[in-house]
């Protein structure tokens, strides 16, 4: 029930980051105009994009479909370029190591 425009205009910004990852960062996001930087073939590598967040222009995030068909959207960091290497950073990999073959 709570608005998810709290978590663009809250007044303490850690508070606004932690309300954001509560609600989730999809339903916050999906009241911003956005900018595609890549998309994979692969849905679930996913789309990259920049979203100006108060406080915060340009940041950067992942969209994905995770192997139950939910779609989550996370936070990457700005110098990520493509999908794939935002993707292989959520592992904490980079995009030379990261081959998934099965997902589940």
């Amino acid at each position: 029930t709570i608005d998810p425009a709290l978590a663009l205009t809250w007044p303490n910004i850690e508070q606004r980051r932690c309300l954001a990852e509560i609600l989730g960062w999809q339903r916050v996001l999906a009241r911003l105009p956005h900018r595609v930087i890549d998309t994979d073939a692969d849905p679930m590598i996913g789309t990259l994009f920049d979203v100006d967040l108060p406080d915060a222009p340009q940041s950067r995030f992942l969209r994905v479909l995770c192997g139950t068909r939910r779609e989550f959207v996370l936070p990457v960091p700005p110098d990520m370029s493509t999908a794939l290497d935002a993707n292989a950073w959520t592992y904490g990999l980079d995009r030379e190591t990261y081959k998934p073959e099965v997902r589940t």
